[in-house]
């Protein structure tokens, strides 16, 4: 479920970068709107980018490692 709603996301971003990077293209540069449509667009990138490194990790996978290292420190302290 966690991979479809980050793919989805994913190109929400790629398509609000490219209207963005589009506007950008219009405007001047130097002026005050063109700085702030490069930093958004770069924000923007950094989203993107953030959200590709994220690891797709099953939920029972993630339920079961604090379950099974409880039981290790159990078995350990016994």
């Amino acid at each position: 479920m966690f991979a479809i709603d980050r793919d989805a996301r994913i190109a929400a971003l790629r398509k609000t970068h490219f209207e963005r990077s589009q506007t950008l293209a219009n405007v001047p540069a130097g002026t005050r709107s063109h700085g702030r449509l490069l930093a958004e667009c770069e924000d923007i990138s950094d989203d993107i980018e953030r959200l590709k490194r994220c690891i797709d990790i099953p939920r029972s996978v993630a339920l079961a490692v604090p379950v099974l290292l409880a039981v290790l420190v159990l078995a350990l302290i016994s």
